[in-house]
């Protein structure tokens, strides 16, 4: 859809150099009457660039919509809307849309924390265990209100990332879940962004205020700064509700919505980390409150002092990407903080401070600059902000970036390269029709071209891959910074692919499958960092036909191959084709496929590599050439015996996420050998590990007509 600037201003009137607020603004007392670029000192191109960029984000899907906002000096100076509210229904964006600002509701507990402290109602230093009784257990009595407000109490990230958030009764509940967590570390030692600690402070504020804190925040914070289009608890009586954008999940390209306002509120109860709704200007007016040091429209709020502490570095750094020229990240007292690279010990220069939110929401403010911008979007885990941050750098900061330029041939790049001798290979591979890197197990960044065979990593476009060549022109590695890798090709000495799959064929005995019929297999299924437990059932038939479900619960997810199709179905999703990216997956994950011949199942494997991994010696096995990702196999040398895969998961409704399998013994099985125990790691340390055990094989396993296209319920007798 397109975008509607500040106030339907046409292209003329947004190039004006008059600064004037309209009679208009001023009889409806807009606490940010519009104004121009040239007025307040911006380039006006500069800044039709940062809207271009935000409608083009929208045109190529890197997010479904979304609304932007910049204000210079106190005054509008672009508030444009982009795309869709909801795809489905065909609702366009408008401004003034209500986001759920999920992790941005952090700097409002902040905020009142300090207010309690100003209060004398509370002390930094004070005590968690003073006031929950859950926390005066051993680990757990040193714990701050200080470490909570800079994510240094070792708290995990959430105790609740696998409960159904309408299902929760009150943030004094999830606050004491904290007493029973594993600490990631000793309080104070170090850093680990928490949900779980800020809901903590949440509960916090119930029992020092003696009153809810939706209603503690609104009386302290929404009402003085006139934020009347904000709510702690979005109700299905809130007249706001209809203006509420749809949330997506999912890619680029590939977003599922999985939230409508017609579902219902998703908070029953207000949740400090996550449960914030509001619109681009009313959290605006919020930012702006703490550019003035704490001053409201009517009066101070927060004392400057508290505002210095609240976007001063705490002690651990917070490392994460940042699209800011020269900028480094950190972390103050809930807030996210952009700052310059220290120049003496301890200080660090302000540059920014503002927050993210898991939904797609970003804010900036530039207090030097007395500038603030809003980017809001409702598609989830977007990391957009990242490309608005280098043009806000050349903006605001007068430091230019490299543009994306139209890429070369990609083949002179693509190859294995490495740190040296025993170090696990990288690919530089073809992603699409573009270049990415692939880390096994990690991730496959994606790379654009900015010249001189240069290749910023777009999800994080500080970090620069610069590919060296010799004086013939043949490119021989690369580095990022100080960081350096070599081209290889595979050494002659490896072992041939078809010596490797002779030894796996040896080693698991997959063909047996043929003379048992048909194999089902039981395992015990736990995500132990999650609290979740479930089961997993497999069956699978010669030569290729197998069938799966895991189920935790009342979620399940199934899927199916009958010899020429791939079928899925969950709790969440009715039984369905599956496309052939997530069709690729399944097979590759099939017990005759990950123990089998190689040969059939991935054209262009080969050996790559072979290192030590302990005791062992290990061939590294590549299930493809370098024009896309693919999975890589960890086999014993000489034995045949395959102990791990790296490869790429494809979530539906999350994406692409690295993972390591790891099978941590065999059992024989009809002659076959197949894994007792498996281990899956997810590159999200929220997730943590996922074990499977297995519990009991059954031979001769019935197959009834139309299981293997997930018809029918799962026979249990043999």
């Amino acid at each position: 859809m397109r975008h509607r600037l500040v106030a339907a201003l046409s292209a003329t009137a947004f190039l004006a150099s008059s600064g004037s607020a309209t009679p208009q603004d001023q009889a409806q007392g807009a606490r940010f009457p519009v104004s121009t670029a040239l007025a307040e000192g911006l380039s006006p191109e500069g800044l039709e660039s940062l809207d271009a960029l935000v409608a083009r984000l929208v045109t190529e899907e890197e997010v479904v919509g979304a609304e932007l906002m910049v204000i210079r000096n106190g005054r509008t100076v672009l508030h444009s809307a982009h795309g869709w509210r909801d795809r489905e229904e065909a609702l366009p964006m408008e401004v003034g849309s209500l986001f759920c600002v999920r992790s941005m509701t952090k700097p409002l507990v902040g905020v009142a924390i300090h207010q309690l402290v100003e209060d004398r109602a509370l002390k930094l230093r004070d005590r968690v265990a003073e006031y929950l009784p859950a926390f005066d257990v051993d680990g757990k009595r040193g714990i701050t209100v200080q470490q909570l407000l800079q994510h240094t109490s070792g708290l995990p990230m959430s105790e609740i990332m696998a409960t159904n958030p309408r299902d929760l009764t009150s943030v004094r509940a999830v606050a004491d879940l904290g007493g029973a967590s594993e600490l990631e570390f000793e309080p104070g030692t170090g850093f680990r962004y928490s949900d779980q600690g800020t809901d903590t402070l949440t509960a916090l504020i119930e029992i020092v205020s003696g009153q809810p804190a939706e209603a503690f925040i609104q009386a302290r914070i929404l009402d003085p700064l006139g934020m009347d289009e904000s709510l702690c608890l979005l109700t299905p009586e809130s007249p706001l509700l209809e203006r509420s954008v749809s949330k997506y999940a999912g890619t680029a390209g590939n977003w599922k919505r999985y939230w409508a306002p017609s579902d219902g509120p998703l908070f029953p109860v207000f949740l400090g980390s996550q449960a914030l709704y509001s619109t681009v200007e009313d959290y605006a007016r919020f930012l702006d409150m703490l550019m003035a040091r704490g001053r409201g429209p009517d009066g101070r709020l927060l004392k400057s002092s508290s505002v210095r502490r609240i976007t001063s570095a705490g002690p651990h750094p917070m490392v994460s990407s940042t699209g800011l020229p020269g900028a480094e990240t950190g972390y103050g007292s809930l807030m996210q903080l952009w700052t310059k690279p220290a120049e003496k010990e301890g200080r660090r220069d302000l540059v920014a401070f503002g927050h993210t939110g898991s939904d797609g929401t970003y804010a900036w403010a530039f207090p030097e600059e007395k500038t603030l911008v809003l980017y809001f979007t409702q598609s989830r885990g977007n990391v957009t902000g990242l490309r608005l941050e280098e043009v806000l750098g050349e903006l605001l900061l007068g430091v230019p970036f490299d543009p994306i330029q139209a890429a070369p041939p990609l083949e002179p790049y693509l190859g294995y390269y490495f740190e040296g001798e025993g170090d696990r290979y990288r690919a530089i591979i073809r992603d699409g029709d573009g270049l990415a890197l692939e880390i096994l197990g990690r991730a496959v960044v994606p790379l654009v071209y900015v010249g001189d065979d240069r290749w910023k990593l777009k999800p994080s476009p500080a970090n620069v891959i610069a590919f060296d060549r010799d004086p013939e022109g043949i490119v021989t590695g690369y580095h990022i910074g100080d960081h350096q890798e070599f081209r290889f090709t595979p050494a002659e000495d490896l072992p041939s692919i078809d010596q490797v799959c002779e030894q796996v064929q040896a080693f698991h005995r997959m063909d047996l499958l043929e003379a048992v019929g048909s194999l089902r297999i039981e395992r015990t299924l736990s995500m132990p960092k999650l609290k979740r437990e479930g089961t997993s059932t497999s069956l699978m038939a010669w030569p290729n036909r197998w069938r799966f479900e895991e189920s935790m619960g009342e979620e399940f997810e199934r899927g199916a191959f009958d010899g020429e199709q791939v079928w899925t179905e969950s709790s969440a999703a009715p039984r369905a084709a599956a496309d052939a990216v997530r069709s690729a997956q399944l097979m590759g994950e099939a017990p005759q496929v990950r123990f089998g011949d190689w040969r059939e199942a991935f054209p262009g494997v080969h050996v790559v590599q072979r290192i030590e991994a302990g005791d062992d010696v290990v061939l590294l096995v590549r299930g493809g050439d370098t024009s896309g990702p693919a999975p890589t196999f960890y086999v014993k040398d000489g034995a045949g015996e395959v102990g791990r895969v790296d490869d790429m998961a494809v979530i539906p409704g999350v994406g692409r996420l690295g993972r390591e399998t790891t099978f941590r013994s065999f059992r024989e099985v009809e002659g076959m050998r197949l894994p007792e125990r498996i281990e899956v790691q997810l590159a999200n340390p929220m997730i943590g590990p996922i074990k499977l055990e297995l519990s009991s094989v059954t031979a001769g396993a019935a197959t009834p007509e139309g299981w293997f296209r997930l018809e029918g319920e799962p026979p249990r007798d043999r």
